[in-house]
């Protein structure tokens, strides 16, 4: 299988590269969708799941992205665009 397979999958060419070997083959990990490994498999790819443990997805789950921040309550976004104008 070549990198251009993946890349046509859908996978990150950056992670990607960093993990592809310069010479040969070599095992590779990804994040596929299930539409994405299903395409894979279709092809001949051979693929191997990998699971966390479900402490490890309750941590995970509760420490989150970090990404989303409530717009109205103490500490949100309204609050904080409020003290920006008047402070």
């Amino acid at each position: 299988m070549s990198g251009r397979m993946l890349l046509r999958a859908g996978a990150d060419g950056t992670e990607l590269g960093r993990q592809l070997p310069e010479k040969g083959t070599g095992p590779v990990e990804l994040y596929l969708t299930g539409e994405q490994a299903g395409a894979l498999r279709g092809k001949g790819v051979r693929l191997t799941e990998k699971k966390v443990s479900a402490q490890t997805h309750n941590r995970l789950k509760a420490a989150g992205d970090g990404v989303f921040r409530t717009y109205c309550g103490e500490g949100g976004l309204k609050h904080q665009m409020a003290e920006d104008v008047v402070g």
